[in-house]
């Protein structure tokens, strides 16, 4: 990389870093206000999930380096509950995800709970806590789980756990997977590239030009996994999102 070039690239980071700082402290107030107001009626907090898809997918709308492209929406049918599952590249595919503007909970690990502005947004949208390492660590995260998606809401998980330290999809852990089979519902397999050198996984700046595809696969029907093992169900979904990587 050319020094002018990285130069260049620092600048434009610091300053979308700052924008990502200012547009939090003023957003934050808003969502809690939408919270309040919307709460009583709408207990899936819906709107306020609009509200967060658009505080995330504007960054990727603000970057000049980085653009967007999701296939097949229509594939998506939030008419229904779903589990969500995705390979995960980088900090960047939440906000791809949002992207969508599509209604789901997010699962995150209970430390992202702590952080200040990305916490609160999880927690004023219930989004599902993972305890990763605790000995109940299934029993507290399907409790919330199957409570969310009998209320109707789908769930997003990136069953890889961890974002990827190559670009290729790791081995996939089996909690998004028993609550699919335990709750009986689809499973909606997606597909992000072009964001693994968006961000670096340990550093702050952008690494230049980003092309990104969400890519939103046929769903699985529970019929198609109901006699499975668990471990059948994830080679499956691990086997359709590695063939549809491009």
């Amino acid at each position: 990389m050319k020094p002018f070039t990285r130069i260049k690239l620092v600048i434009i980071s610091l300053l979308l870093w700052i924008y990502f700082l200012l547009s939090s402290v003023i957003l934050t107030p808003f969502l809690i206000l939408i919270w309040g107001i919307t709460r009583p009626f709408d207990p899936r907090l819906m709107t306020l999930h609009k509200l967060s898809c658009f505080w995330g997918a504007q960054y990727i709308w603000v970057n000049p380096l980085w653009s967007l492209k999701i296939q097949h929406k229509e594939r998506f049918n939030d008419k229904i509950p779903h589990i969500l599952v995705s390979n995960h590249q980088s900090f960047v595919d939440i906000l791809v995800v949002y992207s969508l503007f599509k209604h789901f909970k997010w699962t995150s690990k209970a430390e992202n709970f702590k952080l200040p502005f990305v916490g609160w947004v999880l927690s004023f949208n219930n989004s599902i806590p993972v305890y990763r390492g605790a000995h109940d660590a299934y029993v507290k995260f399907s409790g919330k789980a199957l409570e969310a998606l009998r209320s109707g809401s789908s769930i997003m998980m990136f069953p890889e756990g961890t974002r990827s330290r190559t670009g290729e999809m790791g081995k996939f852990r089996d909690g998004a997977f028993m609550v699919a089979r335990e709750a009986k519902i689809p499973i909606q397999p997606m597909v992000i590239h072009g964001s693994f050198s968006a961000i670096p996984k340990k550093g702050w700046v952008i690494q230049g030009k980003n092309k990104m595809t969400l890519r939103v696969l046929d769903p699985i029907p529970y019929d198609d996994f109901k006699d499975l093992s668990i471990s059948e169900i994830s080679q499956l979904v691990h086997k359709k999102i590695k063939d549809e990587t491009f």
